[in-house]
């Protein structure tokens, strides 16, 4: 016979287990606002929850962190999540008890006093979640005191950490060893976004893991738009995308602390809010600016590699890499930090061929002859991503050891804008003979101001002006042929060899051409234009989105968290599409659950009854908990299912007022009055005079100075009587023609 006890409690843990797996499609909605998981995270929280070990590789964006946060809120006793990332632990915390979890942190930004009252209150069982360092697990006593602790289980993020194989291997990292041993009877489960299968297995085995669940997604991030260009003059091809995107969140990498500095003061200097961030700055300063990003204060923040794992910002809409990464992991990694929140982002990658040897001098310092050949091997296949015309997403995922099917991913450079074939042989002949006559001693600049036929005091000195090949190039632009001189590199054509100024050499390949043995046939990736990425995935009404945006951030502000912490930018893309009234319909909206209603939900929903009542041609449609995303809103009254725009405009141009138009189409006057405005943004021409008399017009055009085109209640009111919705609508959609942009007083 069983014993009793243990028999009943066996049953108890069983009957729990059921009624957990019974309740987290609940609790996904009600603390997460999900209707439903993303790939791979049922089987993740069903096997924590059934008390397995887990080992997942889920990429950036790609939700891990819920994973273990859901099991957490259902479990009794506490999880530990063991994170390198001290910068981001509070933001981790704040999100979480955004959720309505109970959560904290413990690391050395506490006070000895503040550490003794978490200890505390873990040992009361208090915390659903205990974020802490590796370095935290390593001090004398603190493992045997978490044997006395009430814990659920652990879980170890940014788990490649762990082994020397992977592209962030931490020494502090290997005393997670000792977890199975000294809790042998708390589930394991482990987290990372980037691991090869060799990695995989070092995790695996370092961290004892028992039978676990194995779960390795895609790394492919469908709302992530790939694209690379040549080098040329960087700050200014930063700067072009970045003004491509106004007041949207980006990161720039640059590869040292110098040129950081540069991009950083350069993008100031033309009116953008940026900051710097490497390790030469002091921690005050680092952590300050990271702050002032995280909390939507500055657009941009310039950085080295060393920026990036402390944030958990949602809201990147865009990557530069102004140097080429050491490897791919590297890469993947950090282009995985913009699109957070699954909204479409852009990874706009810059190189030149002088990268490669800069990156070389750093992995020519490693130690072992091994990791110096594989640091070399990795460094060569990101330098193949950079230049061969393959799709840039087939790339990714063929590192990763994941086919990709699809012929056109549809979303990076090369499958969209196409590659063509050109006989370039006269050309690479033309650089060659120079570099041949030349004796190959000079490097790219030089070769290419003589075949272009510059007038360099160099060229001049040496009487390289008389050779045969000067300016025979003069005909294309320096662009071209610094760009041919790259191809050619990079195809084998031509070395580039010697420190500190390497200098180009012909190989025997090369030689093949340049004497006219063979052809030279390159591939030439056709014109890009970087500004855009791929398209929203919903159309979403601007003027409501830079509201809802502006009440975020002072709402955070007071509550001193970022502002994503509140609702990301895709809850709000779709609370400016389908503008939902009541708090039934807001959570419908991806990532509003329970908690987040209850804390934040109000003033979005007065922002967007508001915005309604000035904008009455909006028809939002009707939201049901429970169902799926309707159509979004419509702009334009349907009443016999044909009247457009164009009709109220053939009206109006037939000279009828506001009351006649509105009187033959059976709508209201301020449906029509809003037509009218929205006529006139599109660029028709009316007759204000016939709407607005001038003295009103002027009145109204004033307050729209001191108030801003958002809103049209404080215009209205302040106009005491003299005029409506109607008038303002009419003079709004006038003053847009005559440029004025529809932005708020902040």
């Amino acid at each position: 016979m069983y014993p009793i006890v243990p028999f009943f409690a066996k049953f108890c843990h069983l009957q729990c287990h059921i009624l957990q797996t019974f309740n987290y499609s609940e609790q996904l909605q009600r603390l997460f606002g999900y209707s439903s998981f993303r790939a791979n995270q049922e089987a993740i929280v069903q096997a924590i929850l059934a008390g397995r070990d887990v080992f997942a590789v889920m990429p950036t964006g790609g939700g891990k962190s819920l994973c273990y946060q859901l099991p957490a809120s259902l479990m009794d006793g506490t999880c530990l999540v063991v994170s390198p990332l001290i910068s981001l632990m509070k933001d981790q915390v704040d999100a979480a008890n955004a959720f309505g979890m109970k959560a904290g942190l413990l690391n050395s930004t506490l006070s000895s006093s503040e550490q003794h009252e978490v200890l505390a209150r873990l040992q009361e069982g208090f915390y659903d979640l205990l974020y802490l360092s590796p370095e935290r697990l390593a001090l004398p006593g603190f493992l045997e005191r978490m044997k006395r602790a009430p814990l659920s289980f652990v879980a170890v993020d940014e788990a490649h950490c762990i082994s020397e194989w992977g592209h962030d291997f931490r020494p502090d990292y290997l005393a997670l060893s000792s977890l199975r041993l000294a809790l042998p009877g708390v589930p394991l489960t482990a987290f990372t976004a980037t691991a090869t299968k060799r990695v995989e297995e070092d995790i695996v085995r370092r961290l004892a893991l028992n039978k676990p669940l194995m779960t390795r997604a895609s790394f492919d991030r469908p709302n992530l738009f790939y694209q690379v260009q040549l080098r040329e003059q960087v700050n200014s091809q930063i700067e072009a995308l970045v003004a491509a995107h106004p007041d949207e969140a980006g990161i720039v990498y640059r590869l040292s602390r110098a040129d950081v500095e540069k991009t950083a003061a350069w993008l100031r200097d033309r009116g953008v809010k940026a900051l710097p961030y490497h390790a030469g700055l002091d921690s005050q300063t680092r952590s300050r600016n990271q702050e002032a990003f995280n909390r939507d204060e500055v657009q941009v923040v310039v950085a080295t590699v060393a920026f990036g794992m402390g944030i958990d910002k949602s809201n990147v809409r865009f990557v530069i890499h102004g140097d080429l990464p050491k490897n791919m992991e590297s890469y993947y990694q950090e282009t995985g930090r913009a699109g957070r929140d699954g909204e479409p982002a852009l990874c706009l990658l810059l190189y030149g061929r002088g990268d490669y040897f800069r990156l070389r001098k750093f992995i020519d310092q490693l130690a072992g002859e091994e990791e110096r050949q594989a640091g070399l091997a990795q460094l060569g296949r990101m330098m193949d991503f950079a230049e061969k015309p393959v799709c840039r997403r087939r790339a990714v995922l063929h590192y990763f050891e994941e086919e990709y099917a699809p012929d056109n991913c549809g979303a990076c450079d090369i499958c969209k804008h196409g590659v063509e074939s050109v006989d370039a042989t006269t050309e690479a002949q033309m650089i060659m003979s120079a570099i041949y006559r030349t004796g190959q001693r000079f490097g790219t600049g030089h070769i290419v101001d003589i075949v272009y036929g510059a007038k360099t005091a160099r060229i001049i000195a040496l009487g390289h002006d008389q050779l045969k090949t000067y300016g025979v190039g003069r005909d294309r632009g320096k662009r071209f042929w610094r760009q041919l001189v790259e191809a050619m590199l990079g195809e084998g054509l031509l070395v580039s060899e010697g420190e500190p100024f390497p200098l180009l050499h012909i190989t025997a390949q090369g030689e093949e051409v340049l004497f006219g043995r063979a052809q030279y046939v390159t591939h030439r990736m056709l014109e890009a234009n970087v500004s855009g990425a791929i398209s929203a995935e919903l159309s979403y009404d601007a003027s409501l989105f830079a509201i809802l945006r502006q009440l975020r951030r002072e709402m955070a502000e007071r509550e001193g968290v970022p502002p994503y912490v509140l609702f990301s930018d895709k809850s709000l893309h779709q609370m400016c599409s389908f503008f939902p009234q009541t708090p039934e319909a807001l959570l419908v909206i991806n990532g509003v659950g329970q908690m987040k209603l209850e804390r934040y939900g109000k003033p979005f929903l007065e922002a967007i009854t508001a915005y309604l009542v000035d904008n009455p041609e909006i028809i939002p449609p009707q939201m049901v908990k429970g169902e799926e995303l309707p159509e979004p809103a419509r702009r334009v009254r349907k009443s016999g299912g044909t009247e457009t725009l164009a009709e109220t405009l053939r009206l109006a141009k037939a000279g009828l007022n506001v009351e006649a138009i509105a009187a033959q189409r059976e709508l209201k006057p301020s449906t029509i009055a809003a037509h009218l405005g929205e006529l006139l943004q599109q660029g028709h021409t009316l007759d204000i005079d016939q709407y607005v008399d001038r003295e009103v017009r002027s009145a109204i055009t004033d307050l729209f100075k001191a108030h801003g085109l958002f809103r049209l209640r404080p215009i209205v009111e302040a106009m005491e009587g003299r005029a409506g919705y109607e008038e303002a609508h009419i003079v709004r959609g006038f003053l847009v023609s005559q440029g004025w942009k529809i932005e708020g007083n902040e």
